[in-house]
């Protein structure tokens, strides 16, 4: 196996967030909610993928239904851009971005966490993925992971019944397996406008940027003592220090 892992670039990142629209585009199809949304005859026919597959979701109004759109779009936030603000007067203010999707840890907490066992390592990029077809919705492996990895298209996912056909199930970041088994870069790399997002295997990503720091502020630590690990997530940074 070749573990894969991502490279950050902080003095890059600048929030545009085009990362996290690529990701809910081209992963839409796997959210949890798809099958409750979109006809299966859209999925099939690529009536889907088709933008004027959806003028007629406004009515004979024309107005914007938004309601109705939210149906069609992935709740779940499988990379996010989070932003930490120091300073208060400006111009002595700065802004500190980071990009975090799966770390695609080598001890995944949410493996261990699992009690159905669907969650489990692949062997030839070393992506964490899921199963969910037998998931119970207990969101243990959610709470175990230290960057909110496991995703819910509900956050009031345990609220529902087991046996409501409704009830999420957990998703998240595959890596874009199918993306990079054909050579393609993950959609959240391909789309980065700043480039400051890298995938491939963590030890060439190690060997090209050797002054790579394996944290930044305000990433979460990769220790679990309940659990007795440390996850050790593949990913690297080049970190950007503060203005103020």
């Amino acid at each position: 196996m070749s573990q894969w892992g991502f490279y950050f670039d902080q003095t890059r990142c600048f929030n545009c967030k085009a990362c996290v629209f690529a990701c809910k585009s081209w992963n839409d199809d796997k959210r949890g909610d798809v099958s409750l949304n979109v006809p299966l005859s859209w999925i099939e026919t690529g009536k889907y993928d088709n933008p004027s597959a959806y003028e007629a979701l406004s009515g004979s109004t024309g107005a914007q239904n938004y309601a109705e759109y939210r149906k069609y779009h992935m709740k779940e936030n499988w990379r996010r851009v989070t932003a930490t603000e120091y300073g208060d007067v400006p111009p002595n203010i700065d802004v500190l971005n980071v990009s975090i999707g799966c770390n695609h840890c080598d001890e995944p907490a949410c493996v261990k966490a699992c009690p159905m066992q669907i969650i489990e390592k692949e062997s030839k990029f070393g992506a964490v993925l899921v199963n969910n077809e037998y998931c119970i919705s207990c969101g243990k492996c959610k709470d175990a992971c230290p960057w909110d990895a496991p995703q819910f298209y509900d956050p009031e996912f345990r609220s529902y019944a087991d046996a409501d056909p409704k009830r999420p199930r957990m998703t998240k970041c595959t890596l874009c397996y199918e993306r990079i088994s054909e050579g393609l870069k993950p959609a959240c790399v391909a789309a980065c406008v700043g480039r400051a997002l890298e995938c491939g295997p963590i030890e060439e990503l190690k060997a090209k940027y050797p002054n790579a720091v394996v944290t930044l502020e305000n990433f979460a630590s990769d220790e679990i003592p309940s659990m007795g690990i440390y996850t050790k997530p593949n990913i690297i940074f080049k970190a950007r220090a503060k203005k103020v």
